[in-house]
């Protein structure tokens, strides 16, 4: 036997039909959804209200909030939309960034060195007679001082091969910013200058000069720069390395502690010449002025020998580079021939 309904009053006829039409084509459309009748009251007449049925809720359900076939569409397109977007700002993260003007031209003045004599030497630039013991005593912090991760670009030298680094970048001081003329950035083993010139394109001279400063001498390749009046302490080996490191690759550094003195080789010589003009009056974890100059030969054998094997295997390098690579193999075949021990002949 079939379950009676509850008592109650029931609906018309036309209405009850219509509601069992809209429930089969609510059901039509969504199968798979449990169907709820809305547990509202009565209305005024006593009859129930059976015409309001509710689905489960279901992200992709038809709804207000989620509109058919033309909505997904436009959600679709919106989505292709925003990951072309994302796809844009990879390739800009990628792009090469203008280079960072580091000072305000306006305030930037053009004033002589502060005397600390009777006399201007226009040569050397600077006062004699009558100095100070002591001369960098006399001398004060630099104005800027450069940094390479924020400050460095591509600037309108770029497009010119053969251009030179620009000196106040190095100093942090350059106010052009894209619109200089010289090179926004560190040097690498790329880039190549004349022996007679420095990495910004100033003359080098036959010797050194006495107190071992300015531009250097074309007679010798100096990768070495000598940093004194460096603050003693526990950490003075790593506050070094880690200051220095930050113009270019380190072949070695040698610290004397108790002297408050260091010497640092680079791997490329313009990386020298660039960490010399960028920490030239600078300071390190204290408020110290720092001296930095080009250092003197090593008079240890050992180092000369060491510099003697450094600048042959350039050379040869250099002769590599320029042989064909047919003429190389056959170079080390007949090299690899020789090193073989020769048979022994069996009487």
């Amino acid at each position: 036997m079939s379950s009676s309904p509850e008592p109650g009053p029931q609906l018309p006829a036309e209405p009850a039909s219509e509601a069992v039409f809209e429930v089969a084509q609510d059901a039509t459309q969504a199968p798979d959804r449990p169907l709820k009748r809305s547990a509202q009251p009565n209305d005024d007449e006593g009859e129930e209200v059976v015409n309001v049925l509710e689905l489960e809720q279901d992200p992709s359900a038809t709804t207000e909030d989620n509109p058919p076939a033309d909505g997904e569409e436009q959600s679709t397109e919106l989505t292709k939309t925003k990951k072309h977007k994302d796809k844009k700002k990879k390739k800009d993260k990628n792009k090469p960034r203008p280079a960072r003007p580091q000072a305000d031209l306006a305030s930037m003045k053009d004033r002589p060195p502060q005397q600390t004599g009777t006399v201007f030497n226009i040569w050397y630039n600077k006062w004699s007679g009558g100095d100070r013991e002591d001369k960098y005593a006399a001398k004060g912090k630099a104005e800027g001082r450069c940094n390479v991760a924020r400050d460095s670009g591509y600037t309108k030298a770029d497009k010119v091969p053969g251009s030179y680094f620009c000196i106040f970048f190095a100093r942090g001081v350059c106010p052009l910013g894209k619109n200089c003329n010289y090179l926004h950035r560190l040097p690498t083993v790329t880039d190549m200058f004349d022996p007679s010139v420095d990495c910004f394109g100033r003359d080098k001279h036959a010797d050194y000069r006495d107190d071992m400063d300015g531009v250097g001498s074309f007679q010798r390749q100096n990768r070495t720069i000598y940093i004194g009046r460096i603050f003693v302490s526990d950490d003075i080996e790593e506050v070094v390395a880690r200051h220095f490191a930050e113009w270019g690759d380190i072949e070695r550094i040698r610290v004397l502690n108790s002297r408050g003195v260091a010497f640092v080789t680079y791997v490329n010589e313009a990386n020298a010449q660039f960490a010399k003009e960028a920490m030239s009056c600078q300071s390190l974890d204290h408020d110290e002025i720092l001296n930095v100059r080009w250092a003197s030969v090593d008079p240890n054998p050992l180092a000369k020998a060491r510099e003697q094997r450094r600048v042959e295997e350039q050379a040869a390098e250099a002769v590599k580079k320029l042989l064909p690579p047919d003429f190389l193999e056959k170079l080390q075949r007949e090299q690899s021939t020789a090193l073989q021990p020769a048979k022994r002949r069996k009487y």
